[in-house]
C-alpha cells in the first residue's frame, strides 16, 4: 500500500515540475487578447471614419442641392430644348453655407468648411467640397489631430414643364 501512495505522490510531483508545457495555454490566452483587442480597436477606428464620411457627405449632397437652386438668370436653350439655368460661383458658396446654418452643421461637426472648388464650374453645375475632422475613439491617442475627411458633391438644377 505505501508503494501506491509514494507512487501517487510522486505522479503529482512531476506534473507539477517537470512537464515543459506548463503555462503555455495561458501565454496563447493573453496573445489571443490582445490581438483580439487590436482588432476591435482598429476595426472601431475604420468604422468611425466611414460614419463620419457618409455623414459629411449627406451634408455635401444636401448643400448642393440647395445651391443649385440659386441660379441667376435662365439662358435659352436651344428650339425644342427647355432653357437651361445659370450659377453663380458666390451663390453657390453662399447658398451652401446658408444650408449648413440651417441643419446647424458648424456647431455638430468637428473642423467642418467649405473648401475649393465650392462654386460653379461650368455655369450649370452647383459643386460643393466639405472637409471635416473625425476624431476616432481610442485611436484618438494615436492621432489626436484626427482623421481629416475631404467630400465633394455636384448638382445640377432640371427646369421642366
Amino acid at each position: 500500500m505505501s508503494r501506491r501512495s509514494e507512487g501517487s505522490a510522486e505522479g503529482t510531483d512531476e506534473s507539477r515540475d517537470g512537464s515543459p508545457d506548463d503555462g503555455q495555454v495561458t501565454i496563447l490566452v493573453i496573445g489571443f487578447a490582445v490581438v483580439s483587442l487590436l482588432l476591435t480597436v482598429v476595426v472601431m477606428g475604420v468604422t468611425a471614419v466611414y460614419v463620419g464620411e457618409r455623414k459629411l457627405q449627406v451634408l455635401a449632397d444636401n448643400a448642393a442641392l440647395a445651391a443649385a437652386d440659386t441660379f441667376v438668370e435662365l439662358r435659352p436653350g436651344a428650339p425644342g430644348a427647355p432653357p437651361s439655368t445659370v450659377l453663380d460661383d458666390d451663390a453657390v458658396a453662399g447658398a451652401a453655407a446658408s444650408y449648413l446654418g440651417t441643419v446647424s452643421a458648424w456647431a455638430g461637426t468637428p473642423g467642418l468648411a467649405l473648401a475649393a472648388p465650392t462654386g460653379s464650374p461650368d455655369g450649370r453645375t452647383a459643386e460643393v467640397t466639405l472637409t471635416a475632422v473625425v476624431h476616432p475613439p481610442v485611436v484618438n491617442l494615436l492621432v489626436p489631430d484626427g482623421v481629416p475627411i475631404t467630400v465633394t458633391s455636384e448638382a445640377r438644377a432640371q427646369l421642366g414643364r
